[in-house]
């Protein structure tokens, strides 16, 4: 058996930002000290209490910080952002990480995420589908390795 993490995280909404995001790194680093297979964090844009922003980002900051664990986006949220961006930023995380990433992806599911990006009454299932074709698309067309969402 092995073990992994996902986390969204959630924290006391009156605690520092920096400090959430210093210890929300220290327990990745410290998931791959003993070997945990893998880890993943979501990414929220409005909720103060699940505050990384940018799942893809985050994990950018661990590149070099951790050896082993597969470190993985869960999710990104494609109808919140171009699909360009997402394909271009998880390709990059993707060398970055060297075989170790995995992308997760989904449509979303905060309404204040949704109304802040201006599709909280789209089809946001729709919006994602297509998103997640252009990403591929745009993958293929730039040569990047496949990641598990595009095997």
């Amino acid at each position: 058996m092995q073990l992994g993490f996902f986390t969204m995280p959630v924290h006391p909404l009156d605690k520092e930002w920096r400090q959430t995001l210093r210890e929300d790194r220290e327990a990745f680093v410290l998931a791959d000290e003993p070997g945990f297979a893998e880890a993943l964090c979501g990414e929220h844009a409005t909720d103060q209490a699940e505050n990384i922003t940018s799942c893809a980002m985050f994990l950018a900051t661990l590149v070099d910080a951790t050896r082993q664990i597969k470190l993985g986006t869960g999710t990104v949220n494609p109808p919140n952002t171009h699909p360009v961006k997402v394909a271009s930023e998880i390709a990059m995380l993707d060398h970055l990480l060297d075989g170790r990433f995995i992308f997760g992806i989904s449509p979303g599911g905060l309404l204040s995420d949704a109304e802040a990006f201006g599709n909280l009454d789209a089809d946001r299932n729709a919006m994602f589908l297509e998103a997640i074709n252009q990403v591929l698309a745009v993958n293929a067309a730039i040569g990047t390795p496949k990641t598990k969402a595009a095997e």
